[in-house]
């Protein structure tokens, strides 16, 4: 895909920015290390890039802040992870479906690098069928009253405040669905103790016992699935182009290592099988960022097609998954040890075939949707 030349330079400027500005990322930043982070991506303007202008974001496409998060995903992902989160990821929420009072409160903090939103989506019996939560959320007087738990909520030891989904009515159909904005602080609302996952990124469960929420802070209530879920497929972008840019990054390290390791007295480069290898991997960057890039571009309203977005976030976990796995495999020994950064980088790629919605759940998505079915998975 051809990039026009505005494209082209919100890239470029990223790219210089990632290099001149923020150190190699072989691990994620935590505490004061994070914040620091976020702070100095808000003084160069990359937090909230698609947030509207009179927030103090930049307005930029859906497209643009995807080519900005490949890039500094390739030097630091934590950076990549911030405005991933902050332009395309969970403050989008607030920007689409939020009403103008809680844009003034909450996208201010967020652009400044002041505010971070976890989200409260999956739930113990309620992953991959997500229509299953039983958080619920009662009106009563000028509060909900909300009871449930989440589990898998990344950062929320950084967050403030949380998009929660929840149930506003009681037929058990996903016409009941909507999310609610839950601060921390909340009464009868508990952040569980963090938890590391595989790739070294905290998670936690949260809890709500009879939590008193305010109701200006309802984002939609019922019948809203459809439209939260519209918004969630820009947040599925936004974590493949951070995976992009990781791959990319594994194998970056990989061919400069080929060049310069010596077996039997030569560069392994010099060997066919490491050769293909390479072209293997090649072309799958090659491909999986023209997907990413596609559906990046076919986009209403900064919300992207969801089949679009569903071959994008499959191609590119796999990939990726794929890439990273032979960049350890080239490297061999030094590739597997945990002193070097190529068994981060294959940990980091391996969460995207779960999160967003596991490849097997795109792939029942998109079959119904070339096929004109609705495939129900339930008895």
């Amino acid at each position: 895909m051809v990039l026009t030349e505005v494209n082209q330079s919100w890239k470029d400027v990223a790219r210089d920015f990632a290099s001149r500005k923020l150190k190699m990322g072989t691990h994620w930043l935590e505490g004061e290390d994070f914040w620091s982070n976020a702070r100095l991506l808000a003084d160069h303007g990359f937090l909230g890039v698609t947030l509207p202008e009179e927030y103090g974001g930049m307005n930029l496409s859906l497209f643009d802040a995807l080519l900005m998060i490949e890039e500094l995903c390739k030097v630091c992902p934590t950076s990549g992870r911030q405005v991933y989160h902050t332009s395309i990821g969970i403050a989008s929420f607030i920007n689409h479906l939020g009403t103008e009072e809680q844009k003034r409160k909450y996208l201010p903090q967020i652009i400044s690098g002041r505010l971070y939103v976890g989200l409260g989506m999956s739930e113990p019996d309620a992953g991959s069928a997500a229509t299953d939560i039983t958080t619920t959320a009662k009106e009563e007087g000028d509060h909900y009253r909300l009871n449930g738990s989440k589990i898998w909520v990344s950062e929320a030891h950084l967050a403030d405040v949380f998009v929660v989904y929840a149930r506003f009515g009681n037929t058990g159909k996903p016409s009941d669905i909507g999310a609610i904005l839950v601060e921390r602080g909340t009464p009868g609302f508990t952040v569980g103790v963090p938890e590391e996952n595989m790739s070294g990124e905290f998670q936690s469960a949260l809890y709500f016992d009879d939590a008193i929420v305010p109701k200006e802070n309802l984002l939609t209530n019922r019948d809203a699935f459809k439209a939260l879920m519209g918004v969630y497929n820009g947040v599925r972008l936004g974590f493949a182009a951070q995976t992009l840019g990781i791959a990319q990054a594994a194998f970056d390290r990989t061919i400069q290592y080929v060049k310069e390791r010596k077996q039997f007295g030569k560069e392994i480069c010099e060997f066919q099988g490491v050769q293909w290898m390479i072209a293997d991997m090649y072309m799958q960057l090659e491909a999986a960022r023209t997907l990413l890039y596609r559906a990046g571009s076919a986009t209403a309203n900064n919300k992207p097609d969801k089949n679009a977005a569903s071959v994008a976030k499959v191609f590119v976990a796999e990939a990726a998954k794929k890439i990273t796995d032979d960049c350890i495999q080239l490297h061999g020994g030094y590739g597997f040890s945990t002193q070097y950064p190529l068994e981060w980088y294959y940990r980091c790629a391996r969460a995207a075939s779960i999160a967003g919605g596991t490849v097997q759940v795109h792939r029942t998505m998109l079959a119904s949707s070339i096929l004109e079915k609705k495939f129900d998975q339930r008895r």
